[in-house]
Formats: C-alpha cells, structure tokens, sequence
C-alpha cells in the first residue's frame, strides 16, 4: 500500500461534493437545544454553531494501570479495561438522562457539552459544575465497589463551537465539537495532575457572582456554589447507574485475539470485551495546528467564514482518514476535534515494530502531502499545519461502556497516550516518535522522523526506500543505477 497524487486529488474532488450544509441560521434552533438527546438528532449532512459549556473529564489513574512492574501485559490490560469499562457505563448515563451531552471518550478522557437553559451561560455552566460533582461522586462510589482508583480533574469552558458529525454505521460515527470552548476545556483538565472542578477565565467570568473565590492566590470554585449546584440539578439517571455499577459484581471477560491485517478491515461493531483484539501497534495521532483559532475567527466573522471552515475541515478530515485507512491499511479510533487517532500494524505471525514505525512515518509523510493537496484544490489561504506524533507499542482495541449502539470504540494503551503527548510537544506542524517508537525504528526513519519537519511523501519514500518510490523503481528496473553497482 502506499500514497498517490492522482488518486489523493480524485477523492478530496470527491469529498467537496458532500460537505455538511450551513444553515443560514447558522445556530441550532432554541427549539432542537432544549430537547434531550441534542447529539442524536444531529443530521451527517449539517454543520451548526452550538454555544454551551464544555465539560471535559480526565481519570488521573490511568497510566498507572496501563503497565504491570513496567511491563504492558496481558493482564494490565485487562484491568486497565475493566477501569475504563466500569467509569465508561457511569458516565454513559449522560446520554440517557436529561443532564447533558456525552461528546466522545478518549482513553481516560470523557467530553460532555451542557447547551441548556438556552441562552443562558451562568446556567449552563452551574449545570456543568453540578454534574462533574455528580460525575465525581459516581466514579468514588463504583471505585470503592469495585477496588479500582477513582480521582478524577475536570475542566469547565464556555462559549461556541462548531459541531458537525461523521461517519457512518453506529460504531464509525463521530461528533465533533470545533472551537475554543472545547479546545481550552481540554486542555484545562490536561494542565495539572490535581483532582477537582476547574474553570477557565472565560467560564469564570460567565457564572453567577460569587461562584469563584480565591484562595492561596488561585481562584477557585466556591463549596457553597457546588453543593448549591448539585442540590439544583437532579442527575437521576447518573445516580440510579452508579447505585447498579457499584452492586454488579459481574466483570467483563476480556479475551484478546491477534486482529487479521491490514487494520483496516477491523470492524468495531463486531468487538466486544470478550472479542478484543491486541498486538503491537503504532498509534497516530495528527491534529491540525492552528485550527482553533481559524474556527473562533470563522464563528466570529459570519456563515460566509462558517461555511469555508466546515468545507476545509470535512475535506482534510475525511482525506488524512482515506490516507490511514486506503492507502496504509490503518485503522481510525476516532476523531477528536480537528484531530485523527488511528493506528497501522505490521507482522502476520509475530509483531514487527520497525516496519509499523516505518509505515506509520510513510503515512504521516502521506498526510502531509495530502493535507497540502486539501489546502490547494479547496483555495485556502488558512493559517493552518498538520503536527503528527508516533508511539508504539502494545495496544488492545475492543468496545466498552453501554452494549449495542452506545458501546464505545477503545484504544488504550502507553503507545495512545504518548502519540498524542509527543504532538503535543511540536510547535506548529511537524513530527515526532515517542521513546518507544524511536527505539525500535530503523535508523533512516529515527533520523527523519525522530523530531522535525515533516516531509511530503515522495521525499519519505525516497529516503526510506519504499516501492512506490521512483528512485526505488528505477534502481529495481536498471540494477546498473546502483550506486555500488560493479562498471562494465
């Protein structure tokens, strides 16, 4: 498998015929808001300017379960799973009651966006302090049931995003939510290792007087405004789930299998925890820089600079997933924002780490040239880049939380989490290998893709060899251009 301009440009050609419709509202209607179930009536075909408060939830005990005596085992794994499972069926009662929206997980990360009473921030936003309370009490009660830890930092921000969903069938389909709002909740939660309610500014600045007071020189949510909060909101549905997590003693069998590769032809709605699959794998993790900031501009500027946003983020999204998916074998766990998760694998019978690298580096390469190839046939002039991070390393894949359509795609491993943690480490676009990847990657690939620029395609597969390259063509179709070729 590799890349081709040809075919690259055909399919973003392709992609331009189907992008979401803005409506000349822009908003989503008053009416739609105040319903339950936002996200689920969410058409594929439309794109809408949401505001609300946006709730982002981080397990701080995550990666201390991921390994055993520094090892990733079997074992580990299934407990790190059954951790994720268990906090995944409590939070997934979101979604069944009237107390917000579950966005997505992502790994020990939850995202929930609380649009309602419409039209009214302090609300919003006491809603969403009540229900990270409510969240955090949950997750205690079922740790303590269940002997797994349960700490918990949350991070609250408000204000309007972009939404659209992706996607097709129940376990492919993604929501995304593009914006400030949710990227600064994000990366509140990820800014410390203290568990608790944390606001930003503009969150701070938006709720009722008094609910933010400061202490030892930091501002902080007032107790009294909390429990005031959580005596308001009635979170049913999220307490009713806790109560029968925290009494289930049944716990899921994870059984693990080999996946058949490529990745790509994994199907999520056939796994489950006792289907799972796990291998060594390189995880990709690709985010395109400064796009925050272009969709904040874009919400600002009108449904003209609207409409440009959702065309240039339909068509790089869906490309940089055809390049994972068509042209490398790879797999997407999911989209994150204006980011991509995915993960390539090689080896039939045994793993082979260096040359997953090596097609994880040659797709990354392939990303850049096509994200190049979106930004020139769609004639932007966006402020934007692509910043790809590689790890590897052993990765189980399964579903989890809720059974049926509900069920959550997983990726969990230290090879996800030091993906997206070496991308965030590249100032504006480039690449870089996590520790593990740089480890086991042959030199060629270390050297070029170890921290840096990161190359368009033809360049990557002339320097690491790969057949599509044409220097490779040329030497394989005249041995005598050898360069320690024997003279006649």
């Amino acid at each position: 498998m590799s890349w081709n301009a040809d075919r690259a440009q055909t399919r973003i050609r392709e992609y331009l015929k189907t992008v979401p419709e803005v409506d000349r509202h822009v908003a989503l209607d008053s009416a739609t808001m105040a319903k339950r179930g936002l996200l689920s009536r969410m058409p594929l075909s439309e794109a809408f300017v949401v505001e609300g408060a946006h709730v982002y939830g981080q397990l701080l005990d995550f990666e201390d379960l991921v390994a055993e005596r520094g090892q990733e085992t079997e074992a580990a794994h299934r407990r790190l799973l059954g951790f994720l499972h268990m906090h995944y069926r409590v939070w997934d009662s979101i979604v069944d009651g009237d107390d917000g929206d579950r966005v997505d997980y992502h790994g020990a990360r939850l995202h929930a966006v609380i649009a309602s009473p419409v039209g009214d921030p302090a609300a919003q936003i006491e809603r969403a302090v009540a229900l990270a309370r409510k969240l955090t009490e949950a997750a205690q009660r079922v740790g303590q049931a269940h002997g797994f830890p349960s700490r918990i930092r949350f991070g609250i921000d408000h204000g309007k995003c972009l939404a659209m969903t992706t996607g097709r069938g129940a376990h492919e389909k993604d929501t995304l939510f593009l914006g400030r709002p949710a990227n600064h909740a994000a990366k509140l939660v990820a800014a410390g290792a203290e568990q608790g309610i944390f606001l930003t500014e503009t969150a701070q600045k938006r709720v009722a007087a008094g609910a933010v007071r400061k202490s030892a020189g930091v501002m902080t949510l007032d107790e009294a405004f909390v429990q005031g909060a959580v005596r308001k909101y009635g979170f049913d549905s999220l307490d009713r789930t806790a109560s029968a997590v925290a009494l289930d003693s049944a716990e899921p069998m994870f059984r693990f299998k080999r996946p058949a590769l490529p990745l790509s032809t994994v199907k999520f709605s056939e796994l489950s925890p006792a289907n799972s699959l796990r291998m060594g794998m390189a995880s990709i993790f690709a985010d395109i820089d400064g796009f925050t900031n272009f969709v904040d501009q874009a919400i600002h500027g009108g449904s003209d600079k609207i409409r440009e946003a959702v065309k240039i983020v339909h068509v790089i999204r869906e490309e940089l997933n055809a390049v994972l998916k068509d042209d490398f074998g790879g797999k997407r766990v999911r989209f994150i924002g204006d980011c991509i998760h995915g993960c390539v694998a090689e080896g039939e019978r045994a793993d082979d780490a260096a040359k997953s690298v090596r097609q994880a580096a040659l797709c990354a390469a392939a990303m850049r040239s096509s994200f190049d190839l979106c930004l020139k046939i769609v004639g932007s002039k966006a402020a934007i880049d692509l910043a790809v991070g590689i790890e590897y390393g052993q990765t189980p894949v399964t579903r989890l939380g809720q059974r049926g359509q509900e069920s959550v795609r997983c990726a969990a491993s230290h090879a996800t989490v030091g993906a997206e943690r070496v991308q965030q480490q590249i100032e504006g676009g480039g690449v870089r290998l996590g520790p593990a990847a740089a480890a086991v990657a042959d030199f060629s690939v270390r050297k070029n893709f170890g921290a840096g620029r990161l190359m368009t395609y033809d360049s990557a597969a002339d320097l690491l060899g790969a057949v599509s390259s044409p220097v490779v063509q040329v030497v394989r179709d005249q041995p005598a251009a050898r360069s320690h070729a024997s003279s006649l």
